[in-house]
């Protein structure tokens, strides 16, 4: 299920007639200066031209796709993986029906809550690399109850995998078995093990933030929307 407004976001035009599949960037970015593409039926010579919502490109008067770059945000059910491949549970693209997308970023498959979603690898990339240091927010449910020293164990940087020292974290806690951890890192089963560091074990988890972007509380779980201008330029 669809929820929200359409987002088209502004892209070069030599990027649109790549996501065409019109060749790599130099056969797009000469295509162009050639004088082979018209943008609203005028022949545009710039490959950076930043492509509008209301613009119609045609390449040797052929129509083509303006805006085939999408973003979206998906409120992650359990029992789905991130990745393309369905392996032992579904991939979660079958949700949003689409084969051309892939996560940015990932969550397990009995983890909830907001996954991003796009054809764009520039933006996907940007966001995963390693010293951007992109936070992400999570709601996790404890089996035991929690002590208030956990929250200096967590800043200090919990102890995983025998030897690995992760980064400062920040815990909050709202009740004895509930608390908003935000991390910096996305290490394989992370939160999981940082819990198990300190004797107590997530009995749920569930993915609130991820770097500017919050999730939506209007979309239940399975559910997804196009993300808003607002929301790309949060996170671009």
């Amino acid at each position: 299920m669809t929820v929200g407004e359409e987002l088209i976001y502004i892209k070069p035009l030599y990027l649109i007639l790549m996501k065409n599949q019109l060749g790599n960037h130099k056969i797009c970015k000469t295509l162009i200066k050639h004088g082979h593409v018209q943008i609203n039926d005028q022949i545009c010579l710039n490959p950076n031209t930043l492509i509008q919502l209301e613009d119609n490109i045609k390449v040797d008067n052929c129509l083509i796709n303006s805006h085939p770059f999408i973003y979206m945000m998906l409120n992650k059910p359990k029992g789905y993986i991130c990745s393309n491949i369905d392996e032992k549970y579904p991939s979660v693209l079958k949700l949003i029906n689409r084969v051309d997308c892939y996560c940015v970023g990932r969550l397990d498959w009995d983890t909830t809550g907001l996954l991003l979603i796009t054809n764009d690898s520039s933006l996907s990339k940007k966001l995963l690399l390693p010293h951007q240091h992109i936070y992400k927010s999570y709601e996790v449910e404890t089996s035991k109850p929690l002590d208030v020293s956990i929250i200096k164990i967590f800043k200090q940087g919990v102890i995983i995998d025998h030897n690995y020292q992760c980064m400062s974290s920040e815990l909050t806690i709202i009740d004895d078995y509930h608390c908003i951890v935000k991390i910096c890192e996305g290490k394989y089963h992370q939160i999981k093990k940082m819990f198990l560091t300190c004797n107590n074990q997530v009995k749920s988890l569930k993915r609130i933030q991820f770097h500017h972007l919050t999730l939506d509380s209007k979309l239940n779980e399975g559910e997804y929307r196009l993300l808003t201008y607002k929301e790309l330029e949060m996170i671009s």
